[in-house]
């Protein structure tokens, strides 16, 4: 089906035997080898459902012209045919970020009785979509923060000299915000927030 349409991987997964594709981490993802069926991604235009009455397909419809469809592996070709379809790709294997990145950060052999580094005495300085700053992780035993200073970008304030925009909390106001047991007192001190959790994860 090398059409322009299909994605490479779905194309190498097509061209190679089923013992082979199951072989791999990722080809064999969305096969469903007791029907001989594909769950694919599409991207579309138009209406699909024609498409669907068609060749007998299931549809589960996404955002902005994405849809996922079940179709039978013989009928694949036939699917890149149809003017509605811009782009098919199989899904993709998922795998957890977390040990990735340790891993292409090269984290985990410092870590070993070897070189026993744990990062220790250093500071790390982390621009993302924010900090729950009440996250277990950022507190020493006795309850207050480790962080030193939290810069909130999105709070308009007066910020001290050599900071562009937004407002800083300090060390001792973080703590005071955290010696405060009510969620909405605790905002009131310091209203930053992390809205998607990604520079807590961080």
């Amino acid at each position: 089906m090398p059409d322009g349409k299909a994605e490479n991987q779905l194309n190498l997964a097509l061209d190679v035997s089923e013992q082979t594709r199951s072989k791999t981490l990722d080809l064999n993802v969305g096969f469903l080898p007791e029907v001989n069926m594909w769950e694919l991604i599409v991207k579309y235009s138009g209406d699909i459902n024609r498409i669907a009455q068609d060749l007998d397909l299931i549809i589960v419809p996404l955002q902005n012209e994405y849809a996922i469809i079940t179709i039978r592996e013989d009928l694949i070709n036939r699917l890149s045919d149809y003017q509605e379809i811009e782009f098919i790709e199989k899904p993709k294997r998922l795998f957890y970020s977390v040990a990735q990145g340790r891993a292409a950060s090269c984290i985990n052999p410092l870590q070993t009785p070897q070189f026993n580094l744990f990062g220790k005495g250093v500071i790390v300085a982390i621009i993302d979509s924010g900090i729950d700053y009440t996250h277990p992780d950022f507190r020493n035993d006795n309850g207050t923060t480790r962080i030193i200073d939290l810069w909130d970008q999105t709070i308009p304030g007066n910020p001290p000299i050599g900071y562009a925009i937004g407002t800083v909390y300090s060390r001792e106001e973080i703590n005071a915000a955290l010696a405060v047991n009510d969620p909405i007192q605790r905002m009131n001190l310091i209203p930053s927030t992390d809205t998607s959790g990604h520079g807590t994860h961080v």
